[in-house]
C-alpha cells in the first residue's frame, strides 16, 4: 500500500472555473429584465387608461348618465387596494431580481 495516496476527485476542492465576461453577460440579462418589467408596467397602465376612456365614451354615446360618485370612503379603499397592489407590482420583480443576483 502507498503511503501517499492521491485524494479522490470528490475530495479534492475545485476551483471554480468562470468565463471571461461572465459578470457582463448576468448585467445584461438584469436589465433586460427590468426593461422588460418597465415596458410592461407602461403598457398595462397605458391599455388601463384607454380602456377607462372608451368606456366613458360608450357612456355618453349610449346617453346613459355617469356612474354615481364615490364616496370618500369608497375613494380611500380604492386608494389602499392601488397602493397594495402598486408595491406588489414593484416588490415582486425586485425580490425575483435580487434573488437571481445572489444566487449567480
Amino acid at each position: 500500500m502507498r503511503s501517499c495516496a492521491r485524494a479522490g476527485p470528490s475530495q479534492r476542492p475545485h476551483p471554480r472555473h468562470e468565463q471571461p465576461g461572465g459578470g457582463t453577460i448576468d448585467s445584461l440579462i438584469l436589465i433586460a429584465l427590468f426593461v422588460a418589467i418597465l415596458v410592461s408596467v407602461v403598457v398595462l397602465i397605458g391599455r388601463m387608461l384607454v380602456r377607462r376612456r372608451e368606456q366613458r365614451e360608450r357612456w355618453e354615446a349610449a346617453g346613459r348618465p355617469e356612474p354615481l360618485p364615490r364616496t370618500a370612503e369608497q375613494k380611500e379603499q380604492d386608494r389602499r387596494t392601488s397602493i397594495t397592489w402598486g408595491c406588489l407590482l414593484v416588490a415582486v420583480p425586485v425580490v425575483l431580481v435580487l434573488l437571481y443576483a445572489v444566487t449567480r
